[in-house]
């Protein structure tokens, strides 16, 4: 078993300074800040909105069943989990015959 042992900065310079930084993990001083950084959108909301409903059945064959596709760019919350609608939305894939168009 390992074991880990977490020092802030300061601490490496000062107190241990013996210490190899090879075994020194950088990590950012705040999680909260590195988070709340989002991504530039694309697209607005109202807009991103009228293209959700725009592409709400399959050009193809008409089911009303289609899913959007988006690229793994969300932002995420405080929890590691992503924010829906701030994905770059790039196209739409029907569920009844897998077609695929873009945006």
């Amino acid at each position: 078993m390992s074991r880990l042992s977490v020092y802030w900065p300061d601490e490496t310079n000062s107190l241990f300074a013996t210490t190899d930084d090879s075994m020194i993990l950088p990590f950012p001083k705040s999680r909260i800040a590195s988070r709340l950084r989002f991504q530039p959108q694309e697209m607005d909301v109202v807009t991103r909105a009228r293209v959700l409903y725009a592409n709400r059945s399959c050009q193809d064959c008409g089911y009303p069943v289609v899913e959007p596709i988006e690229l793994p760019d969300s932002a995420v919350n405080l929890s590691g989990l992503s924010i829906p609608g701030t994905a770059t939305l790039v196209g739409f894939r029907c569920q009844g015959c897998q077609t695929e168009w873009s945006v």
